[in-house]
């Protein structure tokens, strides 16, 4: 496997690059200092399997390189691996693309586990958001969900898994995922609780 490490300070790249050896021990480990060089490295391996992305980088800030390259490479999983445990810079990323987010302050477990989830398809959120009400900040709109969103949302209230979601509405469970993301993107929140929750709040029907 194939993974890319963006980050300004050498040692921590070194650092997460052991972490990921022990994922895969013939991984390739690719590492960049900023935003511009890790889109260039990205480019010229389009086999890469994720990417572990700093939020607070000299040059393109972190935000944006999520936005480049979910943007040039689509199926590119990114994972954020930040100093900040702020709430809403775990939201601005995962709005940006992201699919994980992970406190510089995690152990080697963590990042692993992490990485096991956003490459099933998943997305990772550190234990603190779970604790988190859905942000008042912006109002919900149902308007935003197409039909199809809805009808999972609605199912997503009621405790059924990805797996149960897709048999009771004849799709494929990565299907269902997309969907989750989606319905996570347009709520604005990052698990499944606070979608409940937001969904519930603005009186969406079946919630």
């Amino acid at each position: 496997m194939k993974f890319l490490v963006v980050d300004d300070h050498p040692m921590l790249r070194d650092g997460v690059a052991a972490v990921l050896r022990q994922f895969d021990s013939d991984a390739t480990v690719l590492q960049a200092a900023d935003g511009e060089r890790a889109l260039a490295l990205a480019a010229e391996h389009p086999d890469l399997a994720a990417a572990w992305v700093d939020l607070r980088m000299a040059g393109m800030a972190g935000l944006d390189t999520i936005v480049q390259l979910r943007r040039r490479h689509a199926g590119l999983p990114v994972i954020v691996l930040s100093s900040s445990e702020d709430p809403d810079d775990v939201r601005r990323a995962l709005r940006a693309g992201a699919r994980g987010y992970c406190p510089k302050s995690a152990g080697p477990a963590t990042l692993l586990a992490a990485l096991r989830l956003v490459l099933a398809g998943e997305i990772y959120v550190p234990p603190f958001m779970a604790q988190l009400p859905p942000s008042a900040a912006e109002p919900v709109h149902a308007s935003g969900l197409t039909g199809r969103q809805l009808e999972v949302l609605q199912l997503l209230c009621r405790g059924h898994t990805n797996r149960e979601i897709g048999r009771l509405l004849g799709m494929q469970e990565k299907t269902v995922k997309g969907h989750v993301s989606a319905i996570f993107r347009t709520l604005r929140v990052v698990h499944r609780l606070q979608a409940v929750e937001a969904a519930r709040a603005a009186g969406i029907a079946g919630c």
